[in-house]
């Protein structure tokens, strides 16, 4: 054999509620380094870039792509008043904070009893961003920008539970003031709208682009994962169109506004003029998966669950477009596949649920799942690397 190096590219998105990113991908290399025969070992080359849609793990990327580091804010569940210590990533020479939505309303922090989206509230973000405010104004921090990954929330109230910090009220057609939780919206006919001016400029990464009403928005879509009942659904993406008819939002503005954290996205555009960039812009030049993409062999990349969701432009399906179609090898390793699996060439599906008896035991067990998956990789990689090196 030659000194030729065989690149494996190892680009993973989190698995929900078991493990981010970047722990995935350092299961996956190792699991690798482990199995390729000692003889041959030195001629691999291994390339960890985790990634983030937006969503679960987004800051555990931006630790370790940006070198952030984390500083603690005590904020309200989405839940009843309890309260907890959320991490926010800063990097002082850009003078940027990064905030990740599903450490703030995340379904990790929703016990199963509490998810009723119906009468859980975004409030906590809404305080997050008062005490970074605050932050600025005492000389503690210097923040120009505030960056947000939007996705794996388990609230879905259009973030006026966010804007309730702020002064949003909401009131019925007697003038009765009310709750501002999703169980109350169709009932609204008046909201008073709170007037300030963010001291900072806030960028969006979204990890969908679905609609934010009607069919495939985002009740529609990523409700009943979060808890509703069906019925609830349907009531909930009627509360939205309420609400946006209420703040007299034009049509033409509804249909550019998108679903991402049960809304989030969405009130973030309306009430502080937010930018938004989605997924396969951080992913490909941020996190720098575009860069040096015809010197990989293979790429390893996956998540928790092969889905519908999974291929709305989310984080893993980006890496897959990305070298599969350049006639890269792409292994995608999932928890679970549902639904009909992406036919593509050089697309090769691992599905660690069938190495195990229960979806309990395969989160429990997510290192040796890893392996296992790893083990039929490394049988395809040694026959390529093979003949890479006899030609």
């Amino acid at each position: 054999m030659t000194n030729n190096r065989f690149k494996i590219l190892i680009a993973p998105n989190s698995f929900k509620e078991c493990a981010d990113s970047v722990e995935i991908s350092e299961f996956i290399k190792t699991a690798m380094f482990k199995l390729i025969p000692a003889q041959i070992r030195n001629n691999f080359e291994f390339a960890l870039h985790p990634i983030s849609d937006g969503g679960d793990g987004f800051l555990q990327v931006c630790q370790r792509t940006f070198g952030v580091e984390f500083l603690h804010f005590e904020i309200s569940c989405p839940f009843g008043n309890d309260k907890f210590f959320c991490p926010v990533g800063y990097y002082q020479p850009t003078k940027t904070l990064y905030i990740e939505s599903s450490e703030v309303l995340g379904l990790k922090n929703i016990p199963l009893e509490f998810r009723k989206p119906m009468s859980l509230s975004s409030k906590g973000m809404g305080e997050l961003l008062l005490q970074i405010y605050d932050s600025l104004d005492s000389g503690i921090l210097e923040v120009e920008k505030v960056i947000i990954g939007i996705g794996g929330t388990g609230t879905n109230d259009l973030g006026l539970g966010m804007m309730e910090v702020f002064g949003l009220e909401l009131y019925d057609e007697f003038d009765n003031k009310l709750e501002v939780l999703p169980k109350n919206f169709s009932k609204v006919k008046k909201i008073v709208v709170p007037e300030f001016e963010s001291p900072f400029k806030i960028e969006l990464i979204c990890d969908v682009e679905n609609p934010l009403v009607g069919k495939d928005g985002a009740s529609k879509i990523f409700a009943l994962q979060k808890g509703a009942t069906t019925e609830e659904v349907e009531e909930l993406d009627k509360g939205f169109v309420k609400i946006l008819t209420e703040l007299e939002i034009d049509k033409k503005t509804i249909k550019e506004l998108h679903g991402s954290g049960g809304g989030l996205a969405a009130a973030f555009k309306i009430f502080f003029d937010a930018d938004e960039r989605f997924a396969s812009q951080f992913i490909l030049h941020d996190l720098g998966i575009h860069n040096n993409q015809s010197n990989y062999n293979l790429v390893i990349t996956g998540e928790g669950k092969l889905d519908s969701q999974t291929i709305m432009n989310k984080g893993a399906m980006i890496v897959v477009d990305e070298f599969a179609q350049k006639n890269i090898p792409v292994y995608f390793i999932c928890g679970l596949t549902e639904g009909a699996l992406p036919k593509m060439n050089n697309l090769k599906v691992l599905e660690l649920a069938e190495y195990f008896n229960s979806q309990e035991e395969s989160i429990k067990k997510i290192e040796q799942g890893i392996e296992l998956a790893c083990k039929r990789i490394v049988k395809d990689i040694i026959q390529g690397f093979t003949v890479k090196n006899s030609n």
